[in-house]
């Protein structure tokens, strides 16, 4: 029998398998601080992009992960690039925050935010943290958006360059999102304004760069290349498509700014599971984390995140934000195996179990694990899928709670 496939066939036998397979390379953790991920020194010697996977928008504690996370980076491994799963252009926003050079966070959240995640007290946390670090530290935290879903902020991002470099050139649209009809007459509209900005920049680059710099030219001309993914997405006439297209361009995206950053760079990732693992989860297209094994092979380094109870917050399936609860690990699931290993909590290095010929065919099954949210709730507790193919590690948090709203 493999050694902890048991414990997705009899509850008997689930206890002593999982600790028999996995235990050597499992670490128990208590409280989500820095000093707790000391784990992961010898696993991120060599990583340039780590990727932190949620399992729910809608818990907080994933969102504390994620600020305990990026300080143990910083602090233990020189990471010094923040990338979320919002617009490229929101993300500027939000820099401009932790930089110091706006002070109003609830303007910013309300007015340049397109995700119900972002307006919560967690966040808001998180962002005051890394202000905080800024304003101490020479070297700085830079943060980025990774999307293309929502671009009206990468217009106003350029009219506002535009301006600095003395241009009156002038653009329409992009006010839309992705997920909006667009009559065919409008994809052209937008079709041709981006392509006329491109040219725009193309034309006047030497001159942008001497009124504002080589740099600032860069970071705007990319805003434009965010529209014209964005262009590429809507006219696309297979939803599934822009699925696809979305995923592929958060990916290439992470690439520019490591380039942007330079060779020395290193970023955390922070987005849903589906989006961070290595593997075929969004339609037929190799999602964001799969590009970025592709592009960085080892030097990407990705982690899941499941839980055993609690709360999250997600919308219903008719689009209702409701508050949802888990009050038992479903016996038998993978979810299960790991509860035994934490105290309460674990984080299971998959990459290195993976050396151990006896663990790979039970890691490479489908296995179960429980079923938290997006941006909309599963119909079902638990979820099926090759997450020990998909991800170099797992953190299980044993007792979760919803995330908490601003509004």
């Amino acid at each position: 029998m493999a050694v902890f496939a048991a414990t997705l066939m009899a509850m008997s036998n689930a206890s002593a398998d999982c600790a028999a397979g996995l235990n050597s390379h499992a670490h128990s953790f208590g409280k989500i601080r820095a000093e707790s991920f000391s784990f992961l020194d010898d696993a991120l010697s060599e990583v340039r992009v780590l990727g932190y996977g949620e399992d729910t928008h809608g818990t907080a504690q994933f969102t504390q992960l994620a600020q305990e996370l990026m300080v143990y980076l910083i602090d233990q491994h020189e990471f010094r690039i923040f990338v979320i799963e919002t617009g490229f252009g929101e993300g500027q926003y939000l820099n401009d925050y932790i930089h110091g050079r706006r002070t109003d966070l609830d303007v910013v959240l309300a007015e340049h935010n397109s995700t119900w995640r972002y307006t919560t007290t967690e966040f808001r946390d998180l962002l005051n943290a890394l202000r905080r670090y800024n304003e101490t530290h020479l070297q700085k935290i830079d943060l980025y958006g990774s999307e293309m879903q929502y671009v009206i902020s990468d217009a106003n991002r350029i009219r506002d360059y535009l301006d600095d470099a003395d241009s009156v050139y002038q653009f329409e649209g992009f006010d839309k999102h992705l997920w909006q009809d667009f009559e065919d007459g409008e994809k052209i509209d937008y079709f041709l304004s981006y392509a006329k900005l491109r040219q725009h920049f193309t034309d006047n680059r030497k001159a942008f760069e001497n009124r504002t710099s080589k740099e600032r030219f860069a970071l705007a001309l990319h805003h434009v290349d965010v529209l014209g993914q964005f262009v590429t997405a809507i006219n696309q006439n297979v939803e599934q498509r822009k699925h696809d297209l979305r995923d592929l361009y958060i990916a290439e995206n992470i690439q520019w700014i490591l380039d942007y950053h330079g060779r020395q760079s290193k970023a955390l990732y922070w987005a849903h599971n589906a989006h961070v693992g290595d593997w075929v989860d969004n339609g037929i297209v190799d999602v964001a984390g799969h590009q970025l094994r592709k592009s960085l092979g080892s030097a990407y380094f990705n982690i899941a995140t499941d839980f055993g109870t609690g709360a999250f917050r997600a919308f219903s399936q008719d689009w209702r934000m409701q508050t949802y609860r888990h009050v038992k690990v479903e016996a038998g699931t993978f979810s299960e195996c790991l509860k035994v290993l934490g105290k309460p909590n674990v984080f299971v290095n998959i990459r290195e179990a993976r050396k151990n010929p006896e663990l790979v065919s039970d890691l490479d099954a489908d296995l179960t694990t429980m079923s938290g949210a997006g941006a909309q709730v599963r119909e079902t507790r638990t979820e099926t899928n090759g997450i020990g193919r998909a991800f170099d590690g797992i953190l299980y948090l044993d007792s979760t709670s919803e995330i908490t709203s601003l509004e």
